[in-house]
């Protein structure tokens, strides 16, 4: 697997503590993100306002923050790594360390589900989540994880039947 498609391309380090820092950074250093231009903006306040309305922490150190645009062509997904935890206020009480951001438009929402499938499915594996929070150190070998993070990079889920 060449991990140099995920670093900095849709997985990035996360240093801050405070949920809207950290949705924030992910935003900001994931390449991915950079596609919507001159709605990168918009989009981080409508993840932000989906934020406030309820917690996306959704326990076991994950977190599916999401924001929609009519104006979003495609769906991409940033993914940030959190070694300290991010205080997300999660359903369980414990601090995020892995935290998905997801642009999406309203028009596609099959698309959106689908992705959300193939997340939950990986993080439901305790295997691939701790795997997932070792992908910067230096003797990372994804060997649960593979096949989770190729679908990530690839952010192709129309194989999919939901």
């Amino acid at each position: 697997m060449n991990m140099d498609s995920l670093y900095g391309y849709s997985v990035c380090p996360v240093n801050q503590t405070d949920k809207f820092a950290a949705i924030d950074q992910v935003i900001d250093n994931c390449s991915i993100f950079e596609g919507l231009m001159d709605n990168k903006e918009r989009f981080r306040r409508a993840v932000h306002r989906r934020e406030i309305i309820e917690t996306t922490g959704i326990g076991h150190g994950v977190a599916i923050a999401h924001g929609k645009l009519p104006c979003i062509d495609h769906l991409r997904i940033g993914l940030g790594i959190s070694k300290q935890g991010i205080n997300f206020k999660a359903k369980d009480g414990k601090p995020v360390h892995i935290l998905f951001v997801i642009a999406s438009t309203p028009f596609h929402q099959i698309n959106y589900l689908k992705a959300l499938a193939v997340i939950l499915r990986g993080v439901r594996n305790p295997e691939i989540r701790d795997e997932v929070l070792n992908i910067f150190t230096k003797d990372f070998k994804p060997i649960y994880s593979k096949t989770f993070l190729k679908e990530l990079i690839k952010q192709d889920f129309n194989y999919l039947n939901v």
